[in-house]
């Protein structure tokens, strides 16, 4: 161990020295900088880690207090501090924290502070014992771990994004395909048999080929929203314009639609798809619960990302009192899948909502 040079040395110092001295073999087989310090003489005492960790001469830290307070990052500086005086003035004898410290070159290192407090039968603090230990690779690689894990996460929402869309499209075709064209081929047959019957049966073949078309009518739309065709040929506004007509026709609603060609053109497919979905999503939410009047649907450039912003002006809710449903779920799930953003806005007697996604 090193030891930093008192103003005077007594027997209590030999003695103290003495114990210092049990850290002998720890300091050599770890890289953990240990010191103690002596209240009553006012002594430090370091080991070469703590040389090596920090790259402080003895002389600098020389006055332990002061020398570990100037260097505690002033992020960290307050909360540390405190914990540190409340320490020392309580009756607890061990404590632990992170926190960022200052090196001599300027730069800092996150490390791991742990203190033994020695007292004597009265209370009063006799000692302290520290280790620090550097936690800035061990940061880094837990970084670097979270990033990989959210890698991971966002590629296999991705694939169970394409993969529910594979199958909207299989279920459309089914829909469109083979279900749709025998009850078109039906309704021929009860055209052409409304030539054969009496006037009574007449009037059931009609009711029940009005029933069919409704049928049809209803496939048809449940395909389109399942699959829509606009989204492919003709390009995300086209097919969210035809989705804000749905929402005007069957709830009186005014609604706008703000999207440049230009834009447009740059939103990749799959991002055009999960906006699509969202709008669907949030529009369905608003045909269902809300008392809107007005819908304004925006899709702009932020930078290298896509923004979609869906307002409307119904009444406003306190977000923190309320369990949101599979609606919202839904929009956070897709938005997670292409490693965006999603922000909800609503306040109690304000105006409505506002749904904002970034990817």
């Amino acid at each position: 161990m090193i030891k930093s040079a008192p103003s005077r040395f007594s027997l209590h110092d030999a003695e103290f020295f003495k114990s210092v001295q049990r850290f002998q073999f720890l300091s050599i087989a770890t890289k953990e900088g240990i010191w103690e310090y002596d209240f009553i003489n006012k002594v430090a005492f370091y080991n070469e880690g703590m040389i090596d960790l920090f790259g402080y001469s003895l002389e600098e830290m020389a006055d332990n207090d002061t020398w570990w307070r100037n260097n505690i990052h002033p992020q960290d500086k307050h909360r540390i501090i405190g914990e540190m005086d409340e320490l020392l003035e309580g009756s607890n004898s061990v404590w632990w924290g992170k926190y960022q410290f200052r090196n001599r070159d300027g730069s800092y290192k996150l490390i791991l502070d742990r203190l033994f407090v020695v007292r004597d039968s009265d209370g009063k603090t006799l000692r302290l014992i520290g280790t620090m230990q550097d936690l800035t690779e061990i940061d880094e690689l837990q970084q670097e771990l979270d990033q990989i894990r959210k890698q991971q996460h966002t590629t296999m929402m991705k694939a169970i994004f394409q993969a529910e869309e594979n199958e909207r499209k299989n279920i459309s075709e089914e829909l469109n395909e083979n279900i749709n064209q025998v009850l078109a081929a039906i309704n021929m047959h009860l055209a052409q048999a409304k030539n054969h019957i009496n006037p009574k049966g007449l009037t059931w073949l009609q009711e029940a080929q009005h029933l069919l078309m409704n049928s049809i009518s209803g496939i048809r739309t449940i395909s389109k929203s399942l699959s829509p065709i606009a989204l492919k040929e003709l390009g995300l506004k086209v097919s969210l314009t035809e989705l804000l007509s749905e929402l005007k026709k069957n709830k009186k609603i005014s609604c706008e639609l703000h999207i440049t060609d230009r834009v447009e053109r740059l939103i990749p497919p799959e991002v055009q798809t999960v906006f699509y979905r969202i709008a669907q999503y949030q529009i369905s939410n608003i045909s269902k619960h809300s008392k809107a009047k007005k819908v304004v649907v925006k899709i702009d450039k932020v930078k290298n990302k896509f923004r979609l912003v869906i307002n409307d002006n119904g009444k406003g809710i306190d977000l923190k009192t309320i369990q949101f449903g599979k609606g919202f779920a839904n929009i956070q799930e897709k938005t997670d899948a292409f490693d965006g953003s999603f922000s909800l806005e609503s306040l109690a007697g304000k105006e409505g909502f506002k749904v904002e996604v970034i990817i």
